[in-house]
């Protein structure tokens, strides 16, 4: 990121008297900038040798508009910006001095716009906007598109204020509840890790909860028995597994929450646990939480929803859980089970993925290595084999690569490819699919939408005579949705591949390893791992909700960036995958009515197709270990006329209205980061509210 700086004193000495001892000033520029990311910053140089620095907003059109006090004399005022390339003005970056009435009216007119829930989760009241202006105007500008995230102590302040009505409701939840709330015991895993310092730690947040007073269990091996004594108490000490299932409570309605040793519990862990039982007809539940390090919380690990796929390769799930008592029990089995990644894979075979709730707040802090709750290659065979699923487990690094066993003779799958002329680009993704593709099943549909250059059409004559190739004739508007769904309707095969024809295969397996988790049971759309010409990756999955709308998971990244939580790089359940390239069964495709014609011809059309897989019951996959190049959008190019900036506003409220559920709480984005844009920074504004 390069940073710019504009030191506005030396610029404007004359103009501009910082020598009061307060005042209300007003700074203000119109940006010219296509940046993922841009930070701005205004730096005071006070006379007394002290520095301030204030985090500036900027809107998404990159206007900046802020009003600032300066409460003792300056000598220099420094407005830096942070970006990814060359930060130009339309307007001059102006600062000048206003008084208190104009400064007033002007943080009005924000908080005004703010939306009503964007002011409920900052906390700010009607009286907070008239007694306090300065104070929430400040806290309103983390609503803007372009502000830094906060530190994670900062984010901890915002999000954890556990205020005494905050403790009052949970009380009267509580009172009101009685009788029909769960129990909730404690079992600590001790079998790994004897460290009575951390065994103790781990019990002492344990008596601190609020309202829930849990019975506890020590799980240890025999020969550990007399170390651990001491750490009993009134505590059960169980070192035959078999033994839990007399000692746990018994029913629907009994659950216990297991725990390592150094892990550390929020105060309102187990009330937050209890509640989420009561409002929810669950049987597995886990929570985001952080690590502690030296006595200090930080690496806040901010999870997605449930998702089988990623819990397989990366087991981030973590080391600690809640589970209903009976599915626990008809889990252990005879054999009891090794470790909290086995007991999270075989817990959660038994039951419904809408019965696993995640609880998007950090109810844990460990100091626990992250190694503890890694992904086995020996479990992870055994539970594939145990449940009757033909793959193969590899070492991905650090975590586990699952490649499915493929039927014999393998389907056809049909190539959906739509052009308009751009030979270029269309000659390299074909030659690429029919060079490159191991799969010995496939045949290429290109969908010629009104081609007019005669290289263009003398290349399609040419490679349609490969028997593997078909030129269709599309003679209508551009129309990306209804152009793939003529091609659809030609296809031979039981598998769609909707194809850009700005794309390029890099990795021979590509259908292989699409096709292969495609024909897992529920699962109805898979997409690909695609990248910029120059090695960047540009599609790692979709994401609804950052951004206003629907964009890309991470934004751009460099090829070797893991990506938060090493998402980029492991295969995952999303909401959506572009169709730049993805696979999907035929008969789904025809079931669903295809890509949305009427309301999304152009954008958003895979987005809303694969909202609609995941309505009907089925999963939307994306995965990393097939790799294509993408030059986007190269054919349709740019909504930059009045027509085409009006069609992607339609387009774009359409989805607000069809999925606004969606676009509120993408399943697979936690609400804890960052909605401005998909880049997995913390969250400016709170949007987790507490279940009481």
């Amino acid at each position: 990121m390069s940073i710019s700086s504009f030191d506005y004193q030396s610029q404007h000495q004359s103009q501009l008297d910082l020598t009061l001892s307060a005042r209300w000033m007003l700074l203000s520029a119109q940006l010219n900038h296509q940046q993922q990311n841009l930070e701005c910053l205004l730096v005071v140089d006070f006379k007394d040798g002290s520095r301030s620095s204030y985090p500036l907003p900027v809107t998404f059109k990159g206007r900046l508009y802020e009003v600032f006090y300066l409460d003792k004399p300056a000598e220099r005022l420094l407005v830096e910006f942070r970006s990814q390339g060359e930060i130009t003005f339309t307007s001059p970056l102006s600062i000048k001095r206003i008084d208190f009435l104009s400064a007033w009216c002007i943080m009005q007119r924000r908080l005004y716009h703010t939306p009503k829930r964007q002011k409920l989760a900052l906390g700010i009241s009607k009286l907070d906007q008239l007694l306090n202006t300065f104070k929430v105007y400040r806290l309103s500008a983390n609503t803007r598109y372009y502000m830094p995230s906060p530190g994670y102590e900062e984010w901890i302040r915002l999000n954890e204020n556990f205020s005494n009505s905050v403790k009052q409701r949970l009380v009267r939840f509580f009172a009101e509840k009685t009788g029909s709330l769960p129990s909730l015991d404690i079992i600590i895993d001790a079998r790994h890790n004897t460290n009575l310092q951390e065994i103790n730690s781990t019990l002492a947040s344990v008596s601190h909860q609020l309202t829930v007073v849990p019975k506890v269990f020590l799980l240890a091996n025999d020969k550990d028995v007399n170390n651990l004594q001491q750490s009993l108490d009134s505590n059960t000490l169980v070192t035959d597994i078999s033994r839990l299932g007399s000692l746990l409570e018994q029913g629907e309605n009994a659950w216990f929450y297991l725990l390592q040793p150094g892990i550390t519990l929020s105060p309102w862990a187990l009330s937050w646990i209890s509640a989420s039982i009561w409002h929810n007809k669950v049987k597995f539940i886990y929570s985001d939480h952080d690590q502690l390090v030296g006595g200090k919380r930080v690496k806040p690990c901010f999870k997605p929803d449930w998702s089988p796929t990623f819990a397989k390769s990366s087991g981030y799930i973590g080391p600690a859980f809640a589970i209903q008592s009976e599915l626990f029990l008809r889990t252990l089995g005879k054999d009891g089970f090794q470790t909290a990644y086995q007991l999270m894979l075989d817990a959660t075979s038994h039951i419904k993925d809408e019965q696993v709730y995640h609880i998007t707040a950090i109810l844990y802090h460990s100091s626990v290595p992250e190694s503890s709750a890694a992904p086995q290659q020996e479990l992870l065979n055994a539970h594939l084999k145990k449940n009757g699923i033909a793959a193969a487990v590899s070492k991905d690094g650090d975590f586990l690569r699952v490649q499915y066993r493929l039927p014999s003779p393998r389907p056809l799958v049909s190539i959906l490819v739509p052009t308009r002329d751009a030979l270029r680009y269309l000659k390299t993704s074909i030659d690429s699919v029919l060079e490159k593709t191991s799969w010995p099943s496939y045949e290429i549909i290109i969908l010629d939408n009104q081609s007019s250059d005669p290289a263009t059409l003398a290349y399609m004559k040419k490679v349609e005579a490969n028997p593997k190739v078909r030129v269709l004739r599309y003679d209508h508007p551009f129309n990306f949705s209804s152009i793939n769904n003529f091609g659809a309707r030609h296809a031979r095969g039981d598998i769609v591949c909707l194809l850009n024809n700005d794309t390029e295969v890099i990795s021979p397996g590509w259908l292989e390893e699409m096709v292969s988790r495609l024909l897992q049971p529920k699962v109805g759309v898979v997409g690909a791992r695609l990248y910029f010409s120059d090695g960047r990756v540009q599609h790692a999955g979709d994401v609804l909700g950052p951004g206003g709308c629907a964009t890309h998971l991470h934004g751009i990244l460099d090829a070797d960036d893991p990506g938060y939580m090493h998402r980029a790089i492991l295969p995952q359940d999303l909401s959506a995958v572009t169709a730049a390239c993805f696979v999907t069964r035929r008969s789904l495709f025809e079931q669903l009515g295809g890509l949305d014609e009427k309301h999304l011809p152009v954008a958003f059309n895979d987005v809303d197709y694969c909202l609609r897989v995941r309505e009907a019951g089925w999963k939307v996959i994306y995965t990393p270990y097939a790799e294509l190049y993408h030059h986007e959008s190269v054919s349709r190019g740019k909504d930059d006329s009045p027509e085409k900036m009006a069609r992607a506003k339609r387009e774009a409220e359409y989805m607000r209205k069809r999925w606004g559920h969606i676009i509120e709480r993408d399943p697979f984005y936690n609400p804890n980061l960052n909605y401005s844009r998909a880049d997995f920074a913390l969250g400016k504004v709170p949007r987790q509210q507490w279940p009481w």
